[in-house]
């Protein structure tokens, strides 16, 4: 009996020992694990915290860019406005934005800061923040510990290369302009024709965005919905109402992006500088012969531009003669863009890149120029350095130096092929009217008797009413341009 419960016993302080033996070897394996996931869980807060340093050193770095060019809020909503396009009239970069737009800016005092100018552009529908590599280099201090204010101050003048390469990302393609009116619909921008095609442009894009096709559309100038139609007399050539100015349903017959236009509110520095490149097409029509650049650019850049940015297109026009020159250069090239308002430019001129990579073959048809005009002062404080001398070896056309002889009306007996125009409009000095084989006269025939007329000598050219058409000096002749045989009325438009 007694070795009976001497053998319970040892076998309970047996169990005992065994059960102690597994609970400390449990508790240490628990430790063990428990430590593990401590470490991991500060692990990955330390990353969390890295990747919240990260985020709010980008969107401080952002803000304070923001800040520097002058983004200012154009509802109690956010920054920007996200609006549907529609086509207006207009050479240049004036938007035409809804009244509401005026009624927050007026509200928020910011009358003081006009004139205003806006970044225009699309937003690639799979834009994500951040995709630049520039912006996602930028790393925050490893103590960072200072306030707001001193971070803003500390970001304030850093350089801006991080923030246009994300923006590069942001956008299809953008560019600037101003306002001319806030009489758009709600919820609608009016984009003039060359802020249109700046959007559209394939060129300006970043070459990840080359293959995505922005949709298209056409819509109408509002402003059409007001003139009332016109009866068939209104294009009747003895017409004698002088001051009817082409209808206006034309002016919006260009494409539009039919996507959103997101308009942020900025402020950019005054230009001292730019460096235009004229397009091959102005080469050919003569631009390195013309005598009065300044002029012509003051066409332009007064009368038609508020802002300049790298890519864009500047549309001028001399004597009915178009020339484009794209903007290559801004000076300050901070932002990539500049105002031209109450401010000197300094102009150069840059050979199209066709040009220069056919130097070699080019250089016999070249004639040098060897002397500049430097200095002119263009009114309404743009300066011209200088004239626009052709880069080496540009081929340059022949320069006509005698005036263009009116071709002779056809006879009176000939009624086929036979087109009377009669030339109406600004300046005309009286009721211009002639009789045209329109298989023989070209269009240069058709400006030189247009011009004959004219009692200014600015740039022109010549519209139909409606439809609005608009024809371009050229050697075609009047049938390949279009016009038919019987009667034809065209307006006189100053550029």
């Amino acid at each position: 009996m007694m070795d009976f419960e001497d053998a319970a016993q040892r076998l309970a302080r047996d169990q005992q020992k065994l059960r102690g033996r597994r609970t400390v070897a449990v508790s240490a394996k628990a430790k063990r694990e428990a430590d593990y996931r401590k470490k991991q869980q500060e692990k990955m807060r330390a990353e969390r915290q890295r990747a919240q340093r990260q985020q709010a050193h980008w969107k401080k770095y952002m803000t304070a860019c923001d800040r520097q060019l002058g983004v200012k809020r154009l509802s109690t909503i956010s920054e920007s406005l996200q609006l549907a396009p529609t086509s207006i009239h207009g050479d240049g970069d004036k938007l035409a934005l809804p009244s509401s737009v005026l009624e927050f800016l007026t509200a928020q005092e910011e009358m003081t800061s006009s004139p205003w100018m806006f970044r225009i552009g699309l937003v690639h529908p799979e834009y994500q923040y951040p995709q630049s590599m520039l912006l996602q280099t930028l790393k925050p201090d490893e103590e960072d510990d200072m306030s707001d204010d001193d971070d803003d101050h500390h970001n304030r003048d850093q350089p801006m290369e991080a923030y246009l390469d994300e923006l590069a990302h942001k956008y299809i393609t953008y560019t600037h302009g101003t306002v001319v009116e806030f009489t758009q619909e709600e919820g609608h921008v009016g984009l003039p024709a060359p802020i249109a095609a700046a959007l559209i442009d394939k060129h300006r894009r970043r070459a990840e965005h080359q293959n995505f096709v922005v949709p298209l559309k056409r819509t109408q100038d509002p402003s059409a919905a007001t003139a009332s139609s016109q009866d068939e007399d209104t294009m009747n050539v003895h017409d004698d109402d002088d001051n009817k100015t082409p209808g206006h349903v034309a002016y919006g017959a260009f494409d539009v992006p039919d996507m959103a236009v997101e308009i942020t509110m900025v402020r950019l520095p005054k230009g001292k500088g730019c460096t235009l490149k004229p397009t091959t097409e102005a080469i050919q029509n003569g631009f390195y012969n013309l005598q009065d650049v300044k002029m012509v650019l003051e066409q332009s850049l007064i009368r038609t531009r508020a802002t300049l940015s790298v890519g864009d297109t500047v549309h001028t026009w001399h004597r009915g003669v178009k020339y484009d020159l794209t903007v290559s250069k801004v000076l300050p090239a901070t932002y990539h863009a500049v105002t031209c308002i109450n401010t000197d430019i300094e102009v150069d001129f840059e050979a199209p890149e066709q040009d220069q990579t056919t130097m070699d073959t080019t250089t016999t048809a070249m004639e040098e120029t060897s002397t500049k005009r430097t200095g002119q002062t263009l009114s309404g404080g743009r300066t011209l350095s200088s004239s626009p001398t052709p880069p080496a070896a540009v081929a340059r056309p022949p320069v006509t130096t005698t005036a263009i002889e009116l071709i002779p009306e056809p006879p009176v007996d000939q009624k086929e092929g036979v087109c009377t125009i009669q030339i109406r409009g600004d300046g005309v000095t009286s009721s211009a009217r002639r009789r045209f084989d329109i298989e023989k006269a070209t269009l240069q025939d058709l400006f030189a008797f247009a011009a004959s007329n004219i009692s200014h000598s600015h740039p022109f050219q010549l519209v139909t009413r409606f439809p609005r058409k608009v024809y371009p000096v050229g050697t075609k002749t009047l049938a390949e341009a279009g016009i038919s045989a019987g009667q034809e009325l065209l307006m006189v438009e100053r550029i």
